[in-house]
């Protein structure tokens, strides 16, 4: 008879998490606006580089 709190206790928590999930606004996925890499770097003010090319000889 001792668990019989921590479990009401437990299942309680569950039950609020679990609401608290379903109340949430969800969040839509921004898949409308199509924004290429080179406008966002120019939107955050950086600027786009290419990589440099691998070497022929990697350094022991």
């Amino acid at each position: 008879m001792r668990t019989l709190p921590i479990t009401i206790a437990v299942l309680a928590s569950l039950a609020l998490g679990a609401a608290g999930l379903l109340l949430l606004p969800a969040k839509e996925a921004d898949a409308g606006r199509t924004v290429t890499t080179e406008q966002a770097a120019a939107d955050a003010g950086a600027k786009v580089l290419p990589t440099d090319p691998k070497l022929r000889i990697e350094p022991k």
